[in-house]
């Protein structure tokens, strides 16, 4: 209704404006209105799911402009910030119907209603002066129960879905992006890119439509089926909710990542959109002349996003969840890949260009003894690559999904990281969304192992989610990770004569007391024997490395039952007499007797440019936690920084121009 009071001309109203209309809300309406005129409500409190009949007699201040505003609590109308819904009132007296999901005939200038406290006036004249209100209108959440415990294990399903802008970029998006947590049975969900253009967080409405509780804070929204206890955030990317599983806190920690400085695009010959003092050609995302395969260039840029900081301060407040007994577990848009995904194995597949790179913040996370449940569960990077990045999403041009689109971008980005326990059990994790991802520009359905479970729904993201299923039990939970007898702890270190024909020790702990361990060479699996591990859950064996093994990067990887539960690397030297014996390497254990690595499941840098160090020694200390609402602000302040830094960016642009997000 271009006629009506525009969203604009309520956003922006002039500061002249504002003084009067501070005047009138202060004051009321005038004492003969009031007596004549008013407005009103047929209920104080409805449900999302209800409507309300609203009143109004204008009585001699009747106009055919005049109009009724339903604004959030404590907004001042004209103050800066639009309604939520108004529609014109143009007789002397009548009514309308109105609900948060009942919204027919209304100008909507929200695209959803979260419960709470809503304002409704009557205003005269395609003005802010008040008629009549404000008037108090309640919108209450509709709760579902918690899942019960059964014989003292509780369900505790956790889903990552990167909303996209807030939902905003598909119609309807946030009633879809409920509708895939809801499908999925998800008790708990991380919501990262929960605002919208304009700021409006999804994260309420979202609940609403669940009936979950939520919380808002950083970039990223949390929504639980259990109650929660409290709520703070770590940094300026994480948030952190503590939930009440039947009688046990689960701490939980969303997060949305820093997406520039993207350097896992160098190999694949793109710019990553670097900031610094870096070539021109970094600073964007324009092809490159030519791809940049150097590991400490790719780790020095990715260290300077901020995304492993992040990591090292997350540790330190899940060392204080820990220590008083709460239960762990993180999950988010990263924007990084996994140092448990660019391995030996896939040094020459999905344009990784032969390199073999440690990605800090998922290193980080497994240093300091977090497990990667997708990949817990699924161990082979190449048979279950488990990409999230970019998903094939059939409701948009393929040009707004990829930002390398002569390359094959795919990664995995999305994560759903725990803290092991006796008092939590993994049962399962798979990925969400599309079965087809985007690879040189076409939607490709990948040729691997993935189970991929896509909902019925619209779906609402350039990410496919993970879903990962615990069990949060009061007594111990036993083994119940599916990749096999497996208690989720277990550690390798490697030493010796590292060099073709020479002998090589293999030391291991956190085993499952008794099981029989296969440890073989990777990448070309090479068996070197089978070990069991002792009532203490320690093994040790030593091997001779084959002659037929190439000089060069390998992994040392244990198996129970032919899959993988942990892995380390070694840099494998020549024979004696066959050149440098270390390939080139310049990190420890690269030759002589010293380890090459301890408490790892993914290897380190190509040619060592990473050191395995003790998590405890490296960490920094963590930010003070923010309280919720002032996390808001600063989230808003920060995107609206992140706004004004991306603009003329290929992915802040709209879909028209071909742009994404990450």
């Amino acid at each position: 209704m271009t006629a009506g009071p525009s969203p604009r001309r309520r956003r922006l109203a002039t500061g002249i404006v504002a003084v009067v209309v501070g005047a009138v809300v202060a004051i009321g309406a005038t004492p003969a209105d009031a007596a004549a005129v008013g407005v009103a409500v047929s209920a104080a409190e409805i449900g999302v799911g209800d409507t309300v009949t609203i009143s109004y007699d204008a009585a001699g201040a009747a106009g055919a402009k005049n109009w009724i505003g339903i604004y959030r609590h404590g907004e001042k109308p004209g103050g800066g910030t639009s309604s939520l819904d108004w529609r014109y009132a143009p007789a002397a007296a009548g009514g309308f119907d109105w609900g948060p999901r009942a919204r027919t005939g209304w100008t909507q200038e929200a695209s959803a209603i979260a419960p709470g406290d809503l304002d409704v006036y009557l205003f005269a004249n395609d003005s802010y002066r008040v008629i009549s209100g404000p008037v108090a209108l309640r919108v209450s959440a509709e709760t579902v129960p918690p899942r019960p415990a059964v014989g003292g294990v509780s369900p505790l399903d956790v889903l990552t879905l990167n909303i996209w802008k807030g939902g905003s970029v598909i119609a309807d998006g946030i009633r879809h992006a409920a509708e895939v947590v809801q499908q999925t049975g998800a008790d708990v969900a991380f919501l990262p890119e929960r605002f919208d253009p304009a700021l409006h967080d999804a994260t309420p409405a979202i609940a609403a439509e669940l009936g979950y509780h939520s919380v808002s804070s950083t970039d990223t929204g949390v929504v639980s089926r259990y109650p929660i206890v409290s709520s703070t955030t770590v940094g300026t990317r994480w948030t952190k909710v503590v939930v009440d599983v039947n009688g046990t806190d689960v701490a939980v920690y969303g997060g949305h990542l820093e997406y520039r400085w993207y350097s896992e695009y160098l190999p694949r010959g793109y710019g990553p959109t670097a900031v610094g003092d870096w070539p021109s050609a970094y600073l964007g995302g324009a092809e490159l002349g030519a791809p940049v395969t150097d590991v400490a260039t790719m780790l020095a840029m990715n260290e300077q996003s901020g995304r492993p900081e992040s990591a090292r301060q997350l540790l330190q407040d899940i060392d204080a969840e820990e220590a008083v007994g709460r239960l762990v577990v993180v999950g988010g848009d990263f924007n990084e890949p996994s140092a448990q995904d660019w391995t030996v194995e896939t040094r020459n597949l999905f344009d990784h260009r032969g390199t073999v790179v440690p990605w800090q913040t998922t290193q980080t996370l497994i240093d300091g003894g977090m497990r990667d449940s997708y990949r817990q569960a699924h161990p082979d990077p190449v048979k279950n690559p488990g990409f999230t990045w970019p998903a094939g999403n059939p409701n948009v041009s393929i040009r707004s999904l990829t930002w390398a689109p002569k390359a094959d971008e795919r990664d995995r980005i999305d994560y759903i990281f725990y803290v092991p326990s006796k008092h939590l059990g993994l049962v399962s994790s798979e990925v969400v969304g599309p079965k087809a991802t985007i690879v040189r520009s076409q939607r490709v359905d990948d040729d691997s192992d993935d189970v991929v479970f896509t909902p019925d729904a619209t779906w609402p993201s350039d990410h496919k989610g993970v879903l990962s299923r615990f069990t949060v039990c009061t007594d111990p939970c036993g083994p119940s990770t599916p990749t096999g007898p497996t208690t989720g702890h277990e550690t390798l270190a490697a030493s010796g004569q590292l060099r073709v024909g020479g002998a090589l020790t293999v030391r291991g702990s956190g085993f499952v007391p008794g099981s029989a361990v296969t440890i073989e060479l990777h990448s070309a699996p090479v068996g070197l024997g089978t070990v069991t591990a002792d009532a203490n859950g320690a093994l040790e064996m030593s091997a001779t490395i084959p002659a037929d093994v190439a000089p060069g990067p390998h992994d040392v990887v244990a198996a129970i039952g032919g899959v993988e539960v942990a892995r380390v690397a070694v840099e494998v030297g020549p024979a004696p007499g066959g050149g440098s014996g270390s390939g080139g390497g310049a990190g420890p254990g690269t030759g002589g007797s010293d380890p090459v690595g301890a408490g790892s499941e993914s290897p380190t840098a190509d040619g060592g440019a990473e050191e395995s160090t003790d998590p405890a020694s490296t960490r920094t200390l963590a930010s003070t936690g923010l309280d919720a609402a002032p996390g808001v602000a600063l989230a808003a302040v920060a995107l609206i920084v992140g706004i004004s830094l991306a603009v003329g960016r290929r992915r802040s642009c709209s879909e028209s121009s071909g742009q994404v997000t990450r």
